[in-house]
């Protein structure tokens, strides 16, 4: 950092810890039905906003002389933010598949890096001055804040991958739910995760070579890292306020649950009979809830047909029902000159781009080929 009080990139710091704020407010009054989801990743801005505290506390060289530097409180409160990120994410990916029980034992688990570092921290008298490793120390302080170091820059790396992990699990969740997967519903949560794999990978790349290169060149990286986080932080910000209503309504669905219900023949005609006699699956937003509302069953019911006797879920379904309704149009000779952008609407899909790759993924060919290989057969003598 440049040595002036106040200088631009600090400017910049305190607008992001502002900003990091707002968030959370944002958060806390916008409806969702997951509340627990909400806290979490309200957490993360919170950690968000004391890793930006104590950069500033520790690179600034005006706030460098504060009394706080002498001791262990910059050195811990930068562990806890950035060690506790990582789980923190985890389990807010977590809790949009399942409620978490934080009484068990095994959430304390996560707590236990940062314990550690906490404990190396407090036991070598590793102060703000030493963590950043700029005075000259005694050996083993020196190695308490390369150890703390390592484990802050390398243990992400577990989390990312579980991270990943959830998502998978979660979207393939919503295809259980809904007969389209809106892009806004994933979005915030790959962004978030994204951000956070590009601050981790930022300062890993710091960790690695800093020891080789000069102080100004590791200050500039070190800069770059801060600003990476407000770009983030603005594009997400961006993101929340335009897709609120839909980020922060989720709704759960329990596999086991699913599985768990027998097959019952009767209610399977009640599906049939929605089918052939509604076509209610034309319904662009159609959705579990939906449907089951139509059949007269609970959703939990209608799951477990289409698992037991389809083995499809719900997005397969509908969108499986839809192709043959485009299938039937496309090679309708009534509706030769309807555009395949028309078909599209009247089969009940929303999205040109998702009709085009599941109608692919189901004939093995485009729309237009489909209809055009139907007219050549149609067209050729017996």
């Amino acid at each position: 950092m440049n040595a002036n009080f106040l200088n631009l990139h600090d400017a910049v710091l305190i607008l992001t810890f502002i900003e990091c704020l707002f968030l959370v407010g944002l958060l806390k009054v916008l409806p969702t039905a997951r509340p627990q989801s909400r806290t979490l990743l309200s957490f993360f801005f919170v950690l968000n906003a004391i890793w930006v505290v104590v950069t500033l506390l520790s690179w600034n060289e005006a706030l460098q002389t504060l009394r706080i530097n002498t001791t262990i409180v910059t050195p811990v409160f930068t562990a806890f933010a950035l060690l506790l990120q990582g789980p923190c994410l985890y389990l807010y990916f977590r809790s949009l598949v399942e409620t978490l029980d934080f009484k068990h034992w095994k959430m304390w688990l996560h707590l236990l890096p940062f314990s550690l570092v906490a404990l190396v921290i407090l036991v070598f008298d590793v102060d703000g001055v030493s963590w950043i490793l700029k005075s000259a120390m005694p050996e083993e302080k020196e190695a308490a804040a390369r150890f703390s170091w390592t484990v802050i820059r390398c243990l992400p790396i577990v989390y990312i991958l579980a991270c990943f992990s959830v998502l998978r699990r979660f979207h393939e969740q919503q295809q259980h739910l809904y007969s389209v997967v809106s892009p806004a519903k994933l979005k915030l949560d790959y962004f978030v995760l994204l951000s956070f794999v590009t601050h981790w990978l930022w300062g890993f790349f710091q960790y690695v070579v800093g020891n080789f290169l000069s102080e100004e060149v590791n200050d500039i990286i070190g800069n770059c890292e801060d600003y990476l986080v407000v770009l983030q932080l603005n594009a997400l910000l961006v993101l929340g306020l335009i897709n609120a209503k839909d980020l922060l309504n989720v709704t759960q669905y329990d596999a086991k649950k699913v599985i768990s219900q027998p097959l019952d023949e009767s209610k399977v005609e009640l599906v049939e009979q929605v089918i052939n006699e509604q076509k209610i699956y034309l319904e662009n937003n159609i959705n579990l809830d939906r449907f089951a509302e139509a059949a007269g069953l609970k959703p939990r019911v209608l799951s477990s047909i289409l698992h037991s006797h389809y083995k499809l879920n719900f997005f397969d379904f509908i969108n499986g029902l839809r192709v043959e309704e485009a299938k039937r149009l496309l090679t309708d000779p009534a509706m030769e000159d309807v555009s395949i952008l028309d078909i599209i609407y009247k089969s009940g899909f929303n999205s040109q781009s998702s009709f085009q790759r599941i109608f692919k993924r189901a004939t093995g060919c485009t729309p237009s080929e489909y209809r055009r290989n139907a007219r050549a057969s149609s067209a050729s003598p017996e």
